[in-house]
């Protein structure tokens, strides 16, 4: 009933999807279509929100991942063209079977190739306004390594004037379901015994058949979205049914609502695999940001690759964060007794900054925290390799910056490099607010970014924007504004701007130099050189670069 690949180097432990692969498509639908199932009336409002907003918004396809039995898909009342999509032949051959409705493929698709499809039908040509589903928990079920992959690719086909909707099963029902559902359905989950197999808790259901679930609340559906580049919240109104990004229970469901403005695409950009090839071989593969050229020696310059420019580059701005760290907080006593300090790493990449703290004995336990599970998986295996007891003090976490599984004040310092511009202006106080949340009073936030100046070209801006998914980049100001606001003075701001034209020429030669022989495909490549160009001629006009810091020190209440 879900996405099923295999992927290298990628662990996957999911019972429940497991179970999917073996129940018969009857079993579950005559669970949930007759009348007297708790999940009759949740369905029924997946249908009424579905089509409503199709009414309302001018919708012109919908697309079910996932469709399962199609109980949803098929039995809705609307005239545009919908697909039904599943991994799981059986399934979706029984919808063939049962439905013989107008306007309604069903079609096996694997989720995470959902725009290969799409684009190879020629559906992104004959539609321009699709609504994308992913309804009755299928989210969940699927893997951890491939929900995020899933929500990109469903952005990628909805577009710029699409909208998509997912649905969890809502955990403050938990009870209700173990009771009136699967209790009283053990052809599904198999016989099992309450006070054994159930954890109230946690809300999970394993039995003895290993037939597994979990129902999470609002507020963890909202994490988990915030996880995966989603940045939606719950909403305390009835369902508008316009599309709008938001998050609404009606009936046993948790109902996501989100669109291309939800997210900063950077997960879906930096998980593909030309980005992996690119960052760890054109642009050094341990220090993936912008790098202090201006240090570099005539010698330097004269005697090394352009590649080994780059990395010493990035290595040099490392260097130079870190003094600030030393500089600013000579009088802490993590750093005058050498125990070293606790960081957080907001958008930490391969993590070369904490192995570069810990290596200097700067660092005593580190939390890199990075959406895309590609640059999590080589932190980890690079940290590894790197040094066992770093490896032991580094906590790699796959997520948002803007919501870290960390406690409050629990932080000597936050730290970022050039990871802040992707969320934009606005989330970037979320992102200071986040930091001021988890710092202990006292300490700092200190972050290098890639800004646009205060007067820039809105105009000439526009391909840059165009680029990074945004309609405006952060600014000094934005910065200094967020930090007072959540409590943090002792601003100071040391601008670098020169390197920004610098590196990206430097990279483009590099890419220029080795790009086809690493694998990269020539679309990317292309696209890329283009990128490249722009932040280079754009750089000495309309962007700024620099470390800023400033230290928590006044206490300000912060929403939950």
């Amino acid at each position: 009933m879900v996405a099923s690949v295999e992927i290298e180097n990628l662990s996957i432990h999911d019972e429940e999807r497991a179970v999917w692969e073996f129940m018969t498509p009857k079993s579950w639908h005559d669970s949930v279509a007759h009348k007297d199932s708790i999940f009759y009336k949740t369905y029924a409002a997946t249908r009424h929100q579905l089509e409503q907003t199709i009414l309302n918004g001018g919708y012109d396809v919908i697309i079910e991942v996932g469709c399962g039995t199609g109980d949803v898909i098929a039995n809705m009342d609307t005239k545009i063209q919908r697909y039904g999509l599943d991994i799981n032949a059986e399934f979706v051959n029984f919808c063939k079977d049962t439905y013989e409705v107008d306007n309604c493929e069903f079609l096996v698709v694997d989720a995470i190739f959902l725009e290969e499809w799409w684009k190879k039908e020629g559906l992104d040509k004959k539609f321009s306004k699709p609504l994308v589903s992913c309804v009755n928990n299928t989210l969940n079920i699927m893997p951890d390594g491939l929900r995020g992959r899933v929500i990109d690719q469903m952005l990628h086909i909805a577009g710029p004037d699409g909208v998509c909707m997912a649905t969890y099963w809502n955990g403050n029902f938990f009870s209700h379901a173990i009771l009136e559902y699967y209790k009283k359905n053990p052809q599904l989950c198999g016989e099992f015994d309450i006070d054994k197999h159930v954890n109230w808790d946690k809300r999970t259901l394993v039995s003895p058949s290993e037939y597994s679930t979990e129902w999470h609340t609002p507020i963890e559906v909202e994490q988990l979205m915030h996880a995966n580049d989603v940045d939606v919240t719950i909403s305390t109104s009835p369902p508008t049914y316009d599309g709008k990004p938001e998050i609404n229970m009606q009936e046993l469901a948790i109902f996501i609502w989100y669109d291309q403005t939800s997210s900063s695409n950077a997960k879906g950009y930096y998980d593909s695999d030309d980005a992996q090839k690119f960052y760890s071989h054109v642009w050094g593969g341990n220090a993936i940001h912008v790098g202090r050229h201006d240090l570099l020696t005539k010698e330097d310059i004269s005697t090394m690759s352009n590649v080994h420019q780059v990395s010493l580059a990035g290595d040099k701005h490392e260097k130079e964060l870190m003094e600030t760290v030393r500089s600013l907080m000579s009088t802490d006593c993590a750093i005058v007794g050498s125990v070293g300090l606790r960081v957080v790493d907001m958008g930490c990449g391969y993590s070369s900054l904490l192995r570069h703290m810990w290596r200097e004995k700067l660092l005593w336990s580190g939390v890199g925290v990075d959406l895309s599970s590609e640059m999590c998986s080589r932190s980890k295996v690079m940290n590894a390799k790197f040094d066992s007891e770093c490896n032991k003090n580094v906590r790699i976490i796959e997520g948002s910056f803007l919501d870290i599984d960390v406690r409050d004040e629990s932080a000597d310092l936050v730290v970022s490099i050039d990871s802040l511009l992707h969320v934009g202006p606005v989330r970037q106080h979320r992102a200071v607010q986040e930091a001021a949340r988890i710092l202990r009073p006292g300490g700092w936030m200190i972050f290098s970014d890639i800004m646009q100046s205060e007067d820039a070209d809105a105009d000439e801006m526009q391909p840059i924007y165009d680029r990074i998914n945004l309609s405006k980049m952060g600014t000094v100001s934005n910065y200094k504004t967020a930090l007072e606001k959540y409590g943090f003075t002792n601003f100071q701001v040391d601008l670098h701007s020169d390197n920004i034209a610098t590196h990206y020429g430097k990279v483009r030669e590099v890419m220029e130099e080795q790009g086809s022989s690493c694998g990269i495909s020539d679309s990317y490549l292309s696209k890329m050189a283009q990128g490249l160009s722009m932040w280079e001629e754009l750089g000495p006009k309309n962007i700024v670069w620099g470390i800023i810091a400033a230290r928590k020190t006044q206490k300000v209440t912060l929403k939950n």
